[in-house]
């Protein structure tokens, strides 16, 4: 019998900024590959030809087809007209727009390529609300912008997808009159084959030194590093000795020079030792890396559902984590939990897990595919 699948179209723009958003799409299509093959969706990829060659080097799914998210025209005469239209007109005259034939399409972005595609087919999605709980983070243009993205959302979409019930509750809050489907979607992690990576050599490339705490995040100012710096300057003052491996692009756009502040902390303070920013890793490096420390630390002042975390449970790592809402949502009784304001319930921690390395048991067999699952279940029904 021959199978009629689903088509899904999933929007992939490769960003380091935010790689947390890249590695979504990612751990979806992996999630959707261990279906069987009968429940496979045809997955139609909106994106950019360098960022899709990056999503072949990780991904293998078997039916799977690339489309140019580019509204230019293709022919050069068109391609001519438009640059005189901006040049004369301030516009573009011809625009390029999809025009086959899909179920859905994921997450769904402001593109006038894809603006074809019928509202009850587009599943928009918002990672978090930070930009309400935590203004003072973002420029004033930010605020402005995600502001009016989110109110669209809430009196346009028919469908929108959140990725924990804290960040539901969030969205309750500030658009209780939004008449969209929610969605609920915890995703998983699906890792590439890391622990083929010689450790070894990571040691040497990294100058790593065992036994070693890691924490790996975007340097984003609520990524909240500075908790974790202080505390590891309290253990010192004990006589405590502790390493923590910091990675992750070293960029905060919205807020100038605050990865140098830390590093000014670190060497202020003479925790050379202590501390160590080991750069946007390779992901099969960052995996190996985590999976041979003591923890993985989750210091952020707010998260919608931590990719960070995600890793440490799917390789079985205990997590010290900020005492979130989301982050108990996420690891429940299997979390080690401290105020996000106080370097000294983290140092206690840490000290605690020196002296005595917690057992941490997860099952993760199930989740891959109850991601899939979900996903799929909110186009068919």
């Amino acid at each position: 019998m021959m199978v009629v699948r689903k088509k899904i179209g999933l929007v992939f723009i490769y960003s380091e900024q935010w790689i947390g958003g890249t590695y979504y799409i990612m751990n979806l299509i992996h999630a959707l590959n261990s279906l069987a093959d009968e429940r496979k969706p045809f997955l139609y990829i909106f994106s950019r030809p360098e960022d899709y060659q990056k999503l072949l080097k990780e991904v293998s799914y078997p039916y799977m087809q690339f489309v140019h998210m580019e509204e230019n025209p293709d022919h050069p005469f068109l391609q001519w007209v438009n640059r005189a239209g901006v040049r004369f007109l301030s516009r573009k005259l011809f625009k390029k727009r999809f025009s086959g034939q899909i179920d859905a399409i994921f997450p769904f972005q402001r593109n006038h390529y894809i603006e074809s595609i019928p509202m009850e087919k587009r599943y928009y999605w918002i990672a978090d609300f930070q930009d309400r709980r935590l203004p003072q983070f973002f420029t004033e243009e930010d605020l402005q912008e995600k502001g009016l993205r989110h109110q669209w959302i809430a009196d346009h979409a028919q469908h929108l997808v959140l990725s924990s019930e804290a960040v539901h509750r969030d969205w309750k809050t500030y658009y209780p009159s939004a008449g969209c489907n929610v969605h609920v979607i915890h995703f998983a992690v699906t890792h590439p084959e890391f622990r083929n990576v010689d450790f070894s050599d990571l040691s040497r490339r990294y100058a790593l030194a065992t036994p070693y705490f890691f924490s790996p995040n975007q340097f984003w100012a609520h990524k909240n590093q500075l908790v974790v710096i202080k505390a590891a300057e309290l253990l010192k003052a004990k006589g405590k000795q502790v390493r923590i491996y910091f990675s992750g692009k070293e960029n905060d756009n919205r807020n100038p020079g605050y990865v140098e502040g830390l590093k000014s902390y670190v060497k202020e303070k003479g925790l050379e030792e202590e501390i160590r920013f080991l750069g946007f890793l390779d992901r099969k490096d960052q995996l190996q890396i985590l999976n041979h420390s003591l923890a993985v630390i989750q210091p952020s002042l707010f998260e919608g559902w931590s990719t960070s975390v995600e890793d440490a449970m799917a390789i079985g790592k205990p997590v010290i984590a900020s005492s979130l809402d989301v982050n108990r949502e996420q690891l429940g009784e299997q979390g080690i939990y401290f105020s996000p304001t106080s370097p000294e319930e983290l140092a206690a921690r840490l000290e605690s897990i020196l002296e005595s390395t917690p057992e941490f048991t997860y099952s993760y067999d199930n989740k891959v595919k109850t991601f899939a699952e979900d996903f799929l279940s909110i186009l068919e029904n």
